[in-house]
């Protein structure tokens, strides 16, 4: 209801001159800084830098190497080499030697204890020259070691450089660090269900460059019907090259999620997959009792035609309910579908038997999730859930626990070293409103929960607004990759991430984001104002390691951040107008929606129950004012002095907004809260 304020008008002559510009940060400030440091922490300037990677390396390794290539291209400003073979480096060369033998052929590393994502910085002098060895035991350490290294590249007024000293030695503190995306309709490019091709693997990119090293994509299988369209057999096959990019250019482990049991059995008349309806139960989607032969060998049809086509996933995932699940189901129904899948893996998938299946617990397969037909607790039911698996499932198993409790029933039946814990809702509810989330504490107590269960494989968490959602995602895995991390103040993290994305204005966006939940109109017109010269003058900047795979531009995470902001000093101007004594008409100018502001996509779609505005008792304080302002005197605001007041605004809406648009999702929600009082 309250996506109204989100476009509010200023009211005339209350609001303060805005100040200046907030001054953009000097790049030079850390060229000083680390020029007044001891000569043994001067800094090693990358304008001379080649790339060193021996051609036996994986493919993902060898990737790596190109792209940091590439990243240092774009900074220099001049091609940096890859080489394949280890020479002495030129005078006043760095050569950056990539993985175990590279590192063996200049000289050699210390690399044991690292297990198997560990890895090493060791910087020496070599002939005239330097040399940056990154390596790890594995593969996997290597490329991991390459997303820690380049955060750690600087742009300074000339060329880029490492700021020293630069050895170190990381190990995980985290095996298994998964993102999975889920979410309802919004337009291109918020909404992960319209992405293309490219944008997938550029949101690889992003995951991969935050040491994510599981990627849990969803198809949405359920809403493709039988058989297969031209449409729906390209969707899927596009699908695969995803999962090949992230494994095969990235590194990561790939799972696929899916339904255990429902399917689709029209396309909703849509051809596209992407913009496919969805659950329109019984017309487009139909759930499949297992029991039933029919029925399952519809599932299993699914099923087939899902394995055959995305056939290098290196797990595929089943959701016990929602969507999907049957009620009284027994847990012998659920392994029955199981094990079918189990039986078309080995059959169509390029991993055969080695290909997981996981079960990602949920409700609770055939359960009342209230316990009420069997009378146990959700940790009981799980426990039975899992010693069900045990006992009827083939080897490779893994479990993701979706609620905290379920992390007993693992721990209980000696499971922990197979499970993921996925705290759904730490990062953003589902559906979320389309607005960035601060406040890191919800995040901190998912970790907290892992610090009381030693040995638990992974941790995993979700996205719906992959490109509104980076502080809180970038906060999560950094300390899933170092725990330490997890106390790190907020202003600490938005100032990391603003580096990662757009260095050369690393302050404007740090400041951008802390603006989002100020008080003062003024100051967060000041971080708007900022950022508009940004954006106005398509002056981004050098890109930063995370910021130069942002899609489907450089632009639009700005132009979302500045909407944000907008929307915030709007409703902060209303809070702050009511709070004097405003004329009717000066409220009515308040309320009405700002030209310059919106997303068409938050307004017609009216399910988003968080609204950006923050229903604080803040704004219920000016709406009680408000009311009292229409009331003119009178001990209450009369309906028709409320439906009076808001006619005009209405009407301006409406040449903007579709008219139901505006009534449903704005005015009569509003009359309605301004009547019953707020």
């Amino acid at each position: 209801m309250l996506a109204c304020i989100g476009v509010i008008g200023r009211a005339p002559g209350r609001i303060g001159r805005l100040p200046a510009l907030l001054a953009l940060a000097s790049s030079f400030a850390v060229a000083q800084a680390v020029s007044a440091a001891s000569p043994d922490a001067q800094p090693l300037s990358l304008d001379r830098v080649v790339v060193a990677v021996d051609a036996g390396e994986p493919s993902y390794v060898q990737y790596g190497a190109r792209d940091l290539a590439n990243y240092l291209t774009t900074l220099n400003g001049h091609p940096v080499p890859v080489r394949v073979k280890a020479s002495a480096p030129a005078n006043g060369e760095t050569v950056i030697a990539i993985g175990e033998r590279m590192a063996a052929a200049y000289g050699g590393a210390t690399l044991d204890d690292l297990g198997s994502e560990g890895f090493v910085f060791a910087t020496r002098p070599r002939g005239r020259g330097t040399v940056v060895i990154v390596a790890g035991k594995t593969p996997h350490g290597t490329n991991a070691g390459l997303a820690t290294l380049m955060p750690l590249v600087k742009v300074g007024p000339a060329a880029p450089f490492f700021e020293r000293p630069l050895d170190r030695r990381e190990t995980p503190g985290i095996a298994v660090r998964g993102i999975h995306l889920n979410g309802w309709p919004l337009n291109y490019p918020y909404a992960f269900r319209a992405w293309k091709e490219d944008d997938w693997k550029r949101f690889v990119d992003i995951a991969w460059a935050q040491r994510i090293n599981l990627f849990y994509l969803w198809p949405f299988m359920e809403i493709v019907p039988l058989p297969l369209s031209a449409d729906d057999e390209a969707y899927l096959q596009e699908v695969r090259r995803v999962v090949d990019y992230a494994q095969n250019q990235r590194g990561m482990e790939v799972w696929i999620m899916q339904s255990a049991n429902r399917i689709g059995v029209s396309d909703c008349e849509s051809r596209d997959p992407r913009l496919r309806t969805y659950w329109v139960m019984g017309k487009c989607q139909q759930d499949m009792n297992p029991a039933d032969p029919e029925q399952f060998a519809r599932i299993m049809a699914h099923f087939e035609a899902l394995y055959r086509t995305v056939n290098n996933a290196d797990g595929f995932c089943m959701i016990d309910s929602d969507p999907g699940g049957w009620a009284g189901s027994p847990l012998s129904d659920q392994t029955r579908i199981f094990n079918g899948a189990r039986q078309l893996l080995d059959r169509y998938n390029i991993h055969g038997k080695s290909t997981k299946l996981i079960d990602w617990m949920w409700l609770g397969w055939g359960r009342d999730p209230h316990g009420a037909e069997s009378g146990k607790s959700g940790v009981e039911f799980m426990k039975d859930t899992i010693r069900n698996f045990k006992a009827t499932l083939a080897e490779p198993w893994e479990l993701i626990s979706g609620l905290s409790p379920y992390l007993e029933s693992a721990k209980a039946e000696s499971s922990l070293d197979r499970t993921v814990y996925l705290q759904y809702g730490a990062i953003e509810m589902e559906p979320a409103f389309p607005a960035t989330n601060l406040g890191l504490q919800s995040v901190a107590d998912v970790f907290d929960i892992v610090d009381r269960y030693p040995g638990l494989k992974g941790v995993m968490g979700n996205n719906e607004l992959m490109l509104l959602q980076l502080p809180r995602t970038f906060y999560f895995f950094e300390t899933a990759w170092r725990l330490a991390s997890k106390t790190r103040t907020e202003p600490d993290i938005l100032r990391d991430l603003a580096e990662r994305l757009y260095p050369d204005h690393a302050d404007v966006i740090a400041r951008a984001y802390e603006q989002l939940r100020a008080e003062d109109p003024a100051s967060i017109r000041a971080a708007t104002d900022a950022l508009k010269t940004i954006i106005d003058g398509r002056n981004t900047g050098r890109p930063g390691a995370l910021g130069r795979f942002l899609f489907p531009d450089q632009l639009t995470l700005l132009g979302a951040l500045k909407a944000q902001l907008e929307i915030r000093a709007a409703r902060q101007a209303l809070i702050q107008a009511l709070h004097g004594t405003p004329s009717v008409a000066d409220s009515a100018t308040l309320l009405a929606w700002n030209r310059e502001t919106g997303w068409d996509e938050m307004i017609e779609i009216t399910i988003w129950r968080t609204p950006i505005y923050e229903e604080g008792k803040d704004l219920t304080e000016a709406m009680t004012k408000l009311r009292k302002v229409i009331a003119q005197g009178k001990p209450y605001a009369a309906y028709t002095s409320i439906d009076e007041f808001f006619t005009p605004i209405a009407g301006r809406l409406r040449q903007k907004y579709a008219a139901d648009s505006v009534m449903v999702g704005c005015i009569e929600p509003f009359k309605l809260a301004l009547v019953q009082g707020w």
